[in-house]
């Protein structure tokens, strides 16, 4: 059926249908007037089609916030049981060392936190973060230091070099030369498995390398003798990888990717409060020690002893 202009008004005929109103697109091949009964079906299955797509929308934001709020939950409870076992890896302390001489003679060791960070915003490239994460967690069960070796390793000093730098590089206080290397305190010396970036300037390092000095050494906190042992190894480990370098130099080799850890030139506050500090009950640590070859010297008996007593004043 073709309609035809009306000429005396000059209009063309309606292609809808009564109120219910089609777009000619349902019946172009009729081009004119659709039953009002074929147009009630075509609204209803157009009504259909918009609840159906309404209903889907609805259903996809229920499942999507049911699911969000189960990782939530799954997260949370996640970071709680980590907390609980000690692990905290999330972040990354700038933790300076700091040796000082003491009125009544000998030296104390100060711990001091410069500043904290997530890891995942010192370490932005996806692929490096997690290579700094497997190295702490293989850190935790074979020693103190996370592993620096190889070009990963460089790179990844390269971004604690600038965090660090980010937080002190620019201060006007007094310059030295300061040792960096991060580290993860092993689950046989410490509760919470922390990931810390040590800091010490490279003259207090030297004194740790002689064990009767060290053992003398007193802290603010009983349980800092597990940073001396850990600043004990440091020193013995900058000690070897200088002269390594040194000998690659001599001979003409290149020295790339050699080094686990840096030299900044760094600005820092090194004043104190005078914390009191205490000597070390080593008695605590005579298995690291034994493991570790270092003599047991009166003084190391001595406070055999006075661990035994703390830690049964402690019970």
């Amino acid at each position: 059926m073709i309609l035809e202009e009306n000429p005396e008004t000059n209009e063309r005929p309606s292609t809808f249908c009564g109120k219910d109103k089609v777009p000619q697109r349902f019946h172009a091949r009729t081009n004119g007037l659709v039953p009002k009964r074929k147009c009630a079906m075509i609204v209803f299955a157009m009504n259909l089609d918009l609840e159906g797509r309404l209903f889907g929308v609805l259903l996809g934001l229920t499942v999507g916030t049911i699911v969000a709020w189960l990782t939530g939950r799954w997260r949370l409870s996640r970071a709680k049981r980590r907390l609980l076992a000690g692990d905290a890896g999330d972040t990354l302390v700038i933790e300076l060392q700091m040796v000082e001489p003491l009125a009544e003679g000998g030296f104390c060791l100060r711990r001091r936190y410069l500043g904290m960070s997530p890891v995942a915003n010192v370490i932005q490239n996806p692929h490096l973060l997690m290579e700094f994460r497997k190295r702490a967690q293989e850190a935790s069960r074979s020693g103190w230091f996370i592993s620096m070796e190889g070009a990963k390793g460089t790179y990844l000093l390269e971004c604690l070099a600038g965090f660090v730098g980010d937080r002190l590089g620019n201060s006007p206080l007094d310059h030295d030369l300061y040792v960096m290397i991060p580290c993860r305190d092993p689950h046989q010396l410490s509760h919470y498995k922390s990931l810390s970036v040590i800091l010490i300037s490279k003259k207090d390092l030297e004194m740790f390398l002689s064990w009767p000095i060290v053992e003398r050494i007193q802290t603010e906190r009983s349980t800092d003798a597990v940073r001396l042992l850990t600043l004990m190894e440091l020193a013995n480990r900058w000690q070897k990888e200088q002269k390594l370098i040194s000998e690659h130099r001599a001979e003409g080799k290149s020295t790339r990717h050699l080094e686990t850890m840096f030299l900044l030139d760094l600005g820092i506050n090194r004043r104190s409060a005078g914390i009191p500090t205490r000597p070390v009950p080593w008695g605590r640590y005579l298995v690291e020690l034994s493991a570790r070859g270092l003599p047991l010297t009166p003084d190391t008996l001595r406070t055999k002893l006075v661990g035994k007593v703390e830690e049964a004043t402690q019970e």
